[in-house]
């Protein structure tokens, strides 16, 4: 009778020290045991791709990291947990979770690689560490002693800097520019996190479109996060401020979303008071959920904040894919943040009915919609036994698909060439995502382009467009799109959440993406049925103009109650 299966066994290298040192450690322990895997836990990535990586946050509490890396290990033992004691580095906090992850397989590394584990017989080395840390303290602080007596005392903070004892402080930056000539007509006020041009992502294509007919009525002034403003935008707007962005690794630990905080801007908080106060606008709309944070500066306009997805969905539906603690911990952040932020505005509108009832009273629905003249069908043949995906990397859920899609779509899948638009910036979005997305990208037949400023063309040589997705908050444009332009398009459910499309008419959407994929390419006529039925959908109903005025009503309603609220 055989017994309990024993738990497989890992090393954990905390890399607690600088990056050399980190370097160093980790290339120490793969010598030891070097039959056991080893894992990472670290605020960055290591540099090598083997190694699996569990991300401390140095800004959360120990026992939020502490919850994070034991979820992490559900089912493993721990064989070594190694860490650096490295002086003058602020992870002591990841150095007590190695000693009580695994006290007996704590083992204290320093920067000569000599290392004790907690053993009697290790109280010489432990001795020895004491004393040669102690000798190192003293010389460090009589040369540190030396070196401020020779920096002048009236250096500036820059000069200091340039000698290695400050960082340089780089503050945010705002800059504003007029646009087309103001009016008389009623203004509103734009807050965003992103500019509405170039059309890089579903947002922006949204942003624009509405905006581009928004300004035929209305004065439109832009605050946005950016460096540059396009002259596409500056014709639609009567000014733009951008506010520079400060890249920062980790947010404080507040209770909020790490998005939220990574758009927490004073001067985008001044920015936005300031607009306020000059230009009185009727109606102030915030683009995308983060941007709730400034409703209260928008005062006494009326607010509305536009839900281009509800976040804590979608990580509801990531969820239930897969049991994942840093999903679970996020979805807890954006659903209170997200719900309270419906009740610091006046409206929310969403991308559809099904959003709408999750938010309540103060929401309405203004679609998705597409440019019917610029996504027009072509005449042209597409190449043969071609597929098109479409999605950024920037956004996981993108990556997730696609990761879905070559695991189970694409082994069924024969003599078919997959063209692939995946964004800007897309191999630092592999390389960030590597620990939750594994994508085998250099296979025969496989094209990969990064960010694509027409895609027209792309639709046009595909045979099929493909929206593999197996969570998706909002609606996708991109699906829109490709129906406009008279593509037939094979979608899980997820990948046309919210959109009032009929199946097996307007698009195909199936569980078995495989066998839709051939039929459609093995069968033309049945091929070209969905292809007619997909734009006259969207001609039908997805066009912007309709969408626009839909916009301009709430605007004008919002501003009748700002009047009503001023006078």
């Amino acid at each position: 009778m055989s017994g309990p299966v024993k738990p497989a066994a890992v090393k954990l290298a905390f890399c607690s020290g600088t990056g050399d040192l980190n370097r160093s450690l980790i290339e120490r322990l793969r010598s030891i045991y070097p039959e056991l895997p080893l894992w990472v836990v670290s605020d960055f990535p290591p540099d090598a791709s083997d190694l699996k990586w569990l991300p401390w946050h140095q800004n959360r509490s120990l026992r939020l990291n502490l919850e994070k890396t034991r979820a992490a290990l559900r089912g493993r033992s721990i064989r070594l947990a190694a860490v650096m004691l490295a002086p003058n580095v602020p992870f002591r906090r990841m150095r007590l979770a190695a000693l009580l992850l695994s006290p007996r397989g704590f083992m204290a590394f320093n920067e000569n690689l000599d290392h004790f584990m907690l053993r009697p017989r290790s109280l010489p080395a432990m001795a020895r560490h004491v004393v040669w840390r102690i000798g190192n303290y003293l010389r460090e602080k009589m040369g540190a002693d030396s070196f401020f007596r020779g920096v002048d005392r009236q250096s500036s903070p820059q000069s200091v800097a340039e000698k290695g004892c400050l960082s340089p402080f780089f503050p945010e930056t705002t800059s504003s520019l007029p646009g087309k000539p103001q009016s008389e007509k009623p203004r509103v006020l734009i807050l965003s996190p992103y500019l509405p041009f170039p059309l890089s992502h579903g947002g922006a294509v949204r942003m624009y479109n509405l905006m581009r007919r928004a300004a035929q009525d209305f004065d439109q002034i832009l605050i946005a996060f950016g460096d540059e403003v396009p002259p596409q935008v500056l014709e639609i707007c009567v000014e733009v401020t951008l506010v520079s962005r400060v890249g920062r690794h980790e947010y404080p630990s507040t209770g909020r979303p790490d998005t939220v905080e990574e758009f927490d801007s004073p001067a985008f908080h001044a920015a936005v008071r300031q607009a306020v106060a000059k230009w009185k606008p009727a109606v102030a709309q915030l683009e995308f959920t983060q941007m709730a944070q400034y409703a209260s500066d928008c005062r006494p306009a009326k607010t509305i904040l536009v839900e281009h997805d509800i976040t804590f969905d979608l990580y509801e539906q990531r969820l239930g894919l897969a049991d994942d603690w840093e999903v679970a911990y996020q979805l807890k952040l954006w659903r209170r943040f997200e719900q309270d932020a419906w009740k610091r505005v006046d409206r929310v509108v969403t991308m559809s009915e099904k959003d709408r009832r999750l938010v309540g009273e103060r929401a309405v629905v203004i679609a998705n919609g597409v440019d019917l003249e610029r996504f027009r069908p072509v005449a042209a043949e597409p190449e043969p036994r071609r597929i098109l995906f479409i999605g950024s990397f920037a956004h996981l859920p993108n990556l997730l698909a696609l990761e879905f899609f070559l695991n189970r779509v694409w082994p069924s899948l024969n003599d078919v060439t997959l063209h692939i638009i995946s964004g800007a910036r897309h191999e630092y979005f592999l390389d960030f995502y590597r620990e939750r997305v594994k994508v085998d990208l250099a296979q025969p037949r496989i094209e990969l382009e990064g960010f694509v400023s027409d895609v027209r063309p792309a639709y046009i040589r595909a045979t099929v467009v493909v929206a593999p997705l197996t969570a998706s908050a909002g609606t996708n444009i991109k699906v829109l799109e490709a129906m406009a332009m008279g593509k037939a398009v094979v979608s899980t459910p997820a990948g046309v959440n919210g959109l009032d499309l009929s199946p097996g008419r307007d698009i195909l959407v199936t569980g078995d993406m495989a066998a839709a994929i051939n039929d459609l390419l093995d069968h033309p006529g049945r091929r070209h049925a969905i292809e007619q039925a997909a734009r006259d959908t969207v001609e039908r109903d997805f066009g912007w103009d309709p969408i626009a005025r839909r916009q301009a009503e709430l605007y004008r309603t919002c501003a009748s109650l700002s009047s009503t609220t001023t006078s």
